[in-house]
C-alpha cells in the first residue's frame, strides 16, 4: 500500500500536494482509497501509530492522508466530497456543521480532553478554577472543541461571557497563542495542536479542558453519510487499525513518540511533551454520550439550536463491528474485553 501525506494550506483552492511520505507493501489498485483528513497534534497519534506500525496494510484498508492547518478547512473539504474521512477536526466543528446541515456521520474518536488553557508563567498561579477567569480578557478559538468545552463551563458555574469577562475570539489556537505571548489577552483557550509550540515559548498550563469537563470528547472520526454508505467495510477496517493503534500505545506509549517523529516529523523532545503529556486521553470509542453531551452546551451557549436525530448523527455500529473482529481474532486478549465495558459504559 502506499500512503501518501498531502498538505493543504489556507491558499489552496482545493487539495494541493505539498509532499509525500510513503509507506511500503503492495497496493490493490481495485481496492478503493480512503482519503482522510488530518490536523498535525496529538489528535492525530492514533493514526500515526497506525501508519508507522502498518495496520491499516494489516487491516486491509488503503489510505492517502491530507494535512490541513486548520479543522474549519478540513470540515469544508470533507462537506465538499473531497475527503472521506476527517480524524481530528474536533467535536464542536463537526457538530456546528450538523446544525447548519452538513451530512455528517460520526462514527469513532482520536482523543478525549487534552486541550491546554495557557498563560504567561508569571501569572499562572491565578488560574485554580472556572471563577478565576472572572475579569481577565481571553482568547478563544471560536467553535474549536476546547472553545465549546470553556464556555460551557462558564454556563454552568453561573459567569456571564458577556459581563464577567472579555473574551476575543481568534480563528486557530495558534493565533490564540501569539495573543497570550504578546500579552494582547491575559490568558488563552488552547488545542492540542499547539501543546509543543507553548512549552517552547515557555507558556505555562495551570488548567486544562479535562479540569473543566472532565473526559470530554475531542477529535471525533468524522465521515460524509455518502462515504458511509460506499465504503462502510473499509471503514470498519480502518477503525480496526486505529483499535490496535489504541493498543500498541497502551503496552508500549512509546510508539506514540516514534509514530509522531516519522510520520508528523516532530522533534522527539516535542513528540515527547505531546503524546506522554498525562491529560491526553487516547480512544477510538465514539463516546455517544459525550457527544450528546457537547451538544447540550452548544445549545446552551448559542452555538447551536435543535435536536438532532443522533441515530443518524452517530453511528457506533462500525466501531463495535471492528471491536468484536478483534476479540473473535485475540479472544484471550483481555484489552479487548475492557474496551466492550468502555463501550457499553459511553453510548448504551
Amino acid at each position: 500500500m502506499n500512503i501518501k501525506h498531502t498538505l493543504v494550506t489556507l491558499l489552496a483552492a482545493g487539495i494541493v500536494p505539498a509532499a509525500f511520505l510513503t509507506g511500503c507493501g503492495k497496493q490493490d489498485a481495485a481496492a478503493p482509497v480512503l482519503r482522510v483528513g488530518y490536523q498535525q497534534g496529538g489528535s492525530s497519534t492514533l493514526p500515526m501509530i497506525a501508519l508507522n506500525e502498518k495496520y491499516f496494510d494489516q487491516s486491509g484498508v488503503q489510505t492517502d492522508f491530507v494535512l490541513f492547518t486548520n479543522s474549519s478547512d478540513g470540515l469544508n473539504a470533507l462537506n465538499a466530497g473531497k475527503l472521506d474521512i476527517g480524524v481530528s477536526f474536533g467535536t464542536g466543528g463537526p457538530l456546528t456543521f450538523i446544525s447548519k446541515g452538513s451530512k455528517f456521520v460520526i462514527i469513532g474518536g482520536n482523543l478525549s480532553g487534552g486541550h491546554p488553557i495557557i498563560t504567561r508563567p508569571e501569572h499562572a498561579e491565578e488560574y485554580k478554577s472556572i471563577e478565576d477567569f472572572k475579569g481577565k480578557t481571553v482568547g478563544t478559538p471560536r467553535i474549536f472543541t476546547s472553545d465549546v468545552v470553556f464556555r460551557g463551563a462558564l454556563f454552568e458555574a453561573g459567569i456571564d461571557p458577556e459581563k464577567d469577562l472579555t473574551i476575543v475570539e481568534f480563528k486557530r489556537p495558534v493565533d490564540v497563542l501569539e495573543a497570550v505571548k504578546s500579552g494582547k489577552v491575559d490568558v488563552g483557550i488552547g488545542a492540542t495542536n499547539i501543546i509543543g509550540q507553548s512549552v517552547q515559548a515557555g507558556l505555562a498550563s495551570p488548567l486544562w479542558s479535562n479540569d473543566l469537563s472532565p473526559n470530554h470528547p475531542c477529535c471525533r472520526i468524522v465521515v460524509t453519510e455518502e462515504a458511509l454508505q460506499k465504503y462502510r467495510p473499509e471503514l470498519v477496517k480502518f477503525l480496526k487499525a486505529e483499535l490496535l493503534a489504541e493498543k500498541k500505545f497502551v503496552d508500549d506509549p512509546q510508539s506514540g513518540v516514534r509514530a509522531d517523529v516519522e510520520q508528523q516529523k516532530f522533534g522527539e523532545k516535542l513528540a515527547s511533551d505531546l503524546v506522554l503529556n498525562p491529560h491526553l486521553q487516547f480512544s477510538v470509542d465514539p463516546n455517544r454520550k459525550g457527544v450528546e453531551a457537547m451538544w447540550a452546551h452548544m445549545k446552551k451557549i448559542g452555538y447551536a439550536d435543535g435536536d438532532p436525530d443522533f441515530s443518524k448523527v452517530i453511528d457506533t455500529t462500525l466501531y463495535y463491528e471492528a471491536l468484536q473482529e478483534l476479540r473473535k481474532e485475540q479472544p484471550d486478549e483481555p484489552f479487548w474485553e475492557k474496551l466492550e465495558q468502555r463501550y457499553k459504559d459511553q453510548n448504551l
